[in-house]
């Protein structure tokens, strides 16, 4: 894990009910809504089925808990929750 996640990106909004709430499709903003600000990970090109852009990871943390989002062209792809 980056220093940046362990020094205070971690919320109280990382629950399993807000993951529940993040939808294929629902835009950077969106999530950012439900979760806050997150950590960017990587960044780069992706190509998933018929989808092909720029992508991105975001991660929020809390604890031991984790919400990864991946984002193609500002858009969620997948997402993955653990230690919940």
């Amino acid at each position: 894990m980056t220093a940046a996640l362990l020094l205070g990106l971690g919320c109280s909004k990382v629950t399993s009910d807000n993951y529940d709430k993040i939808e294929t499709g629902m835009t950077v903003t969106q999530v950012e809504q439900i979760l806050g600000k997150g950590a960017e990970e990587t960044g780069g090109a992706v190509a998933i089925g018929n989808l092909s852009g720029s992508a991105k990871t975001v991660t929020w943390v809390s604890g031991e808990k984790t919400i990864t989002v991946t984002f193609a062209n500002d858009k969620v792809v997948m997402k993955a929750k653990k230690g919940f």
